[in-house]
């Protein structure tokens, strides 16, 4: 029987910590559940490992120096600590999270001589560091890059770790420690309450190579390593919204419609043909968070708090309807979803995070990136471009998905709605991020 003792403190100063781990013969796992080791949920296990991560560019304008913006990271990662952790394979095709003294990456490339506006979006995602979300690889990681103009942040998460929404509450809360600011702490819900352990002396039967993981893991593995995005950012003032909303009022005066239903219309009816060329059936993927809607979810849940509702169109369909009847679909399939007798029925919160029912996977269909497109909506978390934090802080120059094809809404200061849209194929009349186009 071989022992493991972890004294590691040198990226969390000031603690120290002893762990014992036993060889893979006795050492058992769930005796660490809620403590070091978080198993994921039914849904994890099947969706994550060898998944492409999600991704982000932010710009801080403000000058900050850069040892104290590490200072301000690490102490954020205190906070957060699932931000420090790696994936272990706890038994077969069932993966955890461990937490790990350096399960995460930070990275300071050398300054670049120009401002945010003039550097290109996709040179700075070659050489940010991209993280894998495989057995004993690091699942966060932050790529700062100097600039004229502030610092520009590369953010790259697994989605093991948390969605979308769980990145902007950690890139907040980073923000608020930097700048000296309150900010609310996450929730407990789904946070490590041991201490961070040594890899380097965990057994390496938990992290077996990628050639012994089951061939759907191997392939997705592969799969996103492809790195040819195209991408394009379309903004909706209020005056463009309120003109698509009269016009959807003209057709049933009635029925009234979001401004996502809206933009998740206009944008399916304006690039479908060129973001899914090879179909004639489109899905389009759209998350519900359960923040909010599940009563026994923190609105500051740290994971995944997501469930998707799909909803299909044949191309002949989204070429003969109008936005409003495209919208007025989306709006009904959401409406059932969208409700707590609907949430409770198939989620609840364990002492490890949220379990789903397993059987309701049996009717979703899984994700196919020839037919489907993912439709965030990262609205409600308030003023994405500043991150809480004033005009002048930053703003958001990139939003990456971990699926291909992708509309993902944002807001900006002051209210304004903006889209990202990402693509394998060329998107029409291609724009730099930076442009203001509208959807004509």
């Amino acid at each position: 029987m071989t022992a493991f003792v972890t004294r590691h403190p040198r990226l969390f100063t000031g603690i120290q910590v002893m762990i014992r781990y036993i060889s893979s013969t006795t050492f058992s796992p769930k005796d660490h559940y809620g403590i070091d080791i978080l198993p994921l949920s039914f849904f994890e296990n099947a969706d994550y490992p060898g998944s492409p991560p999600i991704e982000c560019l932010v710009l801080y304008k403000k000058k900050t120096s850069l040892p104290a913006a590490r200072e301000s990271f690490l102490e954020t990662i205190r906070h957060y600590n699932l931000f420090s952790s790696r994936l272990i394979m706890i038994d077969e095709n069932r993966f955890a999270l461990l937490y790990c003294t350096d399960g995460f990456q930070y990275m300071v490339l050398p300054r670049l001589d120009a401002d945010a506006a003039h550097i290109s979006i996709d040179d700075v995602r070659h050489m940010m560091r991209h993280v894998k979300t495989l057995p004993g690889e690091p699942l966060f990681a932050v790529t700062i890059i100097p600039v004229r103009d502030g610092l520009l942040g590369g953010i790259s998460c697994s989605h093991a770790i948390g969605d979308a929404v769980s990145l902007m509450l950690f890139l907040y809360a980073w923000g608020c420690i930097h700048y000296g600011n309150s900010f609310s702490k996450p929730s407990t819900q789904r946070l490590f309450s041991g201490n961070p352990v040594d890899f380097d002396t965990f057994d390496s039967v938990f992290a077996p190579p990628v050639s012994d993981l089951h061939e759907t893991i191997r392939k997705r593995a592969e799969n996103s390593q492809e790195t040819t995005r195209y991408h394009r950012r379309e903004y909706f003032s209020d005056e463009r919204l309120a003109k698509m909303k009269n016009g959807a009022t003209s057709e049933n005066e009635n029925y009234r419609l979001s401004n996502n239903q809206i933009i998740n219309a206009v944008l399916l009816k304006k690039y479908h043909n060129s973001i899914m060329p090879g179909t004639d059936q489109i899905r389009l993927r759209i998350p519900i968070n359960l923040r909010y809607i599940h009563p026994d979810v923190d609105p500051l849940y740290i994971g995944n708090a997501v469930f998707s509702t799909v909803i299909g169109f044949s191309r002949a369909e989204i070429n003969r309807m109008s936005v409003y009847r495209i919208a007025c679909r989306l709006k009904e399939a959401i409406a059932k979803m969208r409700n707590e007798h609907y949430v409770r029925s198939i989620a609840c919160l364990s002492k490890f995070g949220i379990r789903y029912r397993g059987d309701i996977f049996k009717t979703l269909p899984p994700y196919d990136p020839d037919t489907d497109i993912l439709a965030a909506n990262l609205t409600h978390v308030n003023d994405l471009e500043s991150l809480g934090l004033g005009d002048d802080v930053g703003r958001i120059l990139y939003m990456g998905s971990t699926m291909q094809t992708s509309f993902t809404m944002l807001k900006e200061k002051h209210n304004r709605l903006f889209a990202e849209i990402r693509s394998r194929y060329p998107l029409e009349s291609p724009k730099t991020i930076h442009g203001t186009a509208e959807v004509p």
